[in-house]
């Protein structure tokens, strides 16, 4: 049991270094675009990602508002500044599971402080936050009972694997 807790302890470790290093690190952003002259690709609202600039896909099916609050907070720590536009996001999270709930306005009273850190860094473009239209309609949630800062998709796990098909990295 003990030596259980140990590999999973390193592993942890391994894995928040490994997301320090990679997301904290400067990002070339490329040559500036000369003033006047169109943009050689139109602005998509996930960016596609290269090998040396890879993004991160959180598949989040949690459970309780403590647990999303810890995950929009470790965003929140890697967070330098806000993010230019156009900039992909540090991290893309899809919501797909009991959380779904978390995001309707019928709750919004009782969840208020989880919406408003997850607008907050969505608006910082930290985070691009897709819930799941198949849950939103197993729990009774209209596509117009969500706020407007999350991307609906119709189906989560499909968007998670699109996200690492593009060159995220599953965390």
């Amino acid at each position: 049991m003990l030596r259980q807790v140990v590999i999973l302890t390193v592993a942890a470790l391994l894995l928040w270094v490994t997301a320090d290093l990679v997301l904290v690190k400067p990002r070339d952003a490329g040559p500036a675009p000369q003033s006047g002259a169109p943009d050689p690709q139109p602005e998509t609202r996930v960016p596609s990602r290269t090998e040396a600039q890879p993004g991160f896909v959180a598949d989040i099916s949690v459970h309780s508002e403590a647990e999303l609050e810890t995950l929009l907070d470790r965003v929140e720590q890697l967070l330098e500044r806000p993010r230019k536009s156009g900039e992909a996001p540090l991290v893309s999270l899809v919501l797909h599971g009991p959380e779904v709930e978390f995001f309707a306005l019928k709750n919004y009273a009782r969840y208020r402080e989880v919406v408003d850190h997850a607008a907050k860094l969505a608006a910082l473009g930290a985070v691009d936050i897709s819930i799941c239209q198949t849950q939103m309609r197993n729990r009774g949630i209209a596509e117009d009972e969500v706020p407007a800062f999350l991307r609906q998709v119709p189906y989560g796990p499909e968007e998670v694997q699109r996200l690492l098909d593009s060159g995220y990295v599953y965390m």
